[in-house]
């Protein structure tokens, strides 16, 4: 074969394959180009991470632990529903249908109408049971609108004739987000590394009286109205919201005034981690911090917080505790 002929079949080859694998990548950069154009990546990315997101990163232990106060009361002689109630006039609910989310809440049924003849701990413990009835029965709910809810249906149910109460009720997400609604002078805080790192506000409209929701027939209304008084009515709406980012080994606490009433929240952070440090379980570290606010409100001799806020207003020294029903739940966020 004449290899002038060879060398120029060779340069064809040659040049024929580099022509081919052009053509090639042109193609399938222009077909990548426009897939990725249709497909929007930054679309895709968010999809993915929300889709990513529906595994749970959390999971929850809740203990609740609870104190009624004295029942010897002349008052309470005719109030069996009251006196045979394990929290007194507080109540509250733990409701997961998973243990990566689970709604919690505390009531306090406002004692005042125990001393018109009349449960006082009815309201509290309808409003509880019913929001607890509806978290297994609904579509996740805001824990203002679980409140909305639960007190709506107690109202048109009719079993509770006469009663306030105050609520503070929280959702704890599987991504480890505490929403929480606060209606009233109950108390939510997170404790993380000895510190309380969030906490809800009181909401009073003066010293010991705070934002209620009530159910008052007309004929009460009236005669206070007739004597240039009034209750007070708050709505489901009028409780302020929180979001609040946990994170694992966390502390979540919701208590009734009758813990806070008693101890400072700072003080409760280190009660706590201290017997944290200590391996104590939940069920075991929240029955202690009971045990502790309960000597502390029965010690005439203790400055307990209700005291320095009553001298504050009063302007007179008055020391001792604060006897009250107390309730709380704890939650170890892992």
């Amino acid at each position: 074969m004449n290899m002038s002929i060879m060398r120029a079949n060779s340069r064809y080859y040659i040049f024929s394959i580099s022509f081919v694998v052009l053509i090639v990548t042109f193609l399938f950069s222009t077909v990548l180009k426009n897939y990725f154009n249709d497909w929007n990546l930054k679309d895709t990315i968010i999809k993915f991470t929300r889709y990513s997101n529906l595994e749970p990163n959390f999971h929850y232990v809740a203990e609740a632990a609870f104190q009624p106060k004295d029942r010897s009361s002349i008052i309470y002689q005719k109030l069996a529903n009251s006196v045979d109630s394990p929290t007194g006039e507080d109540s509250y609910f733990i409701a997961s249908n998973s243990y990566n989310d689970i709604y919690i809440g505390v009531a306090d049924g406002v004692g005042g109408w125990a001393e018109r003849g009349y449960d006082s701990s009815a309201i509290s413990r309808e409003l509880c049971s019913s929001m607890k009835a509806l978290c297994r029965a609904q579509t996740e709910l805001t824990p203002k609108q679980l409140l909305s809810k639960g007190y709506n249906k107690i109202k048109s149910d009719g079993i509770v004739k006469v009663g306030s109460t105050t609520a503070n009720v929280a959702h704890l997400t599987r991504n480890g987000i505490l929403n929480v609604a606060n209606l009233g002078d109950s108390w939510c805080g997170v404790i993380r590394d000895s510190k309380i790192v969030f906490q809800t506000k009181f909401q009073t409209v003066a010293f010991n009286a705070p934002y209620q929701l009530s159910v008052i027939p007309d004929f009460i209304l009236e005669e206070a109205k007739k004597l240039g008084s009034s209750y007070i009515m708050n709505i489901p709406l009028d409780a302020d919201e929180y979001s609040f980012q946990l994170q694992k080994e966390d502390i979540v606490l919701l208590a009734t005034d009758g813990l806070v009433d008693n101890i400072e929240p700072n003080d409760i952070a280190l009660f706590i981690s201290n017997r944290f440090a200590s391996k104590d379980n939940s069920k075991s570290i929240v029955q202690s911090l009971l045990n502790y606010a309960e000597k502390l409100s029965k010690d005439p001799n203790y400055e307990s917080v209700f005291a320095k806020e009553f001298t504050k207003m009063s302007g007179q020294y008055y020391v001792g505790g604060k006897e009250d029903d107390i309730t709380m739940i704890y939650v170890q966020v892992n």
